[in-house]
């Protein structure tokens, strides 16, 4: 595994395991860009805010587990795993209280000590569908 004062490691474990959002300012610096946003988010650390909160209030027995990381230069990659039950409202999708779980990798660019950039995937079609928002198949 990784170092407990690894950003992204606070990250997972601090922010969405522990949902310590005053985390988020800590590790991230000013000018964070997130090159996949999802739903039009802005970059920068409020950008983040936004989506992290959204999500908690979602699923907000929403856990993160870390299932290998790299760590190369400027760079540490992490596979992980997520599970979750939707009770909140997500995105505009009404609550379902049923479970998710999907994979993702964050590949995130880290430079004295705060994360600047981020890129990855995570598959998102797969909660939505098994949430319920999406349908399974197509007719």
């Amino acid at each position: 595994m990784f170092d407990e004062n690894n950003p992204l490691y606070r990250f997972y474990h601090e922010v969405i395991n522990q949902k310590k959002f005053e985390v988020l300012d800590e590790i991230y610096a000013p000018g964070y860009v997130n090159r996949i946003a999802p739903f039009g988010l802005d970059n920068g650390v409020d950008g983040v805010k936004k989506l992290i909160k959204e999500q908690a209030a979602a699923f907000p027995d929403w856990h993160i587990s870390v299932d290998y990381v790299i760590e190369h230069d400027d760079k540490t990659i992490a596979r992980w795993t997520l599970r979750g039950t939707q009770t909140g409202a997500y995105f505009g999708y009404k609550p379902t209280g049923k479970s998710f779980e999907i994979t993702g990798v964050d590949i995130e660019t880290i430079v004295d000590g705060k994360i600047t950039e981020h890129d990855g995937a995570e598959d998102m079609l797969s909660l939505l569908q098994q949430i319920g928002a999406v349908p399974l198949t197509f007719d």
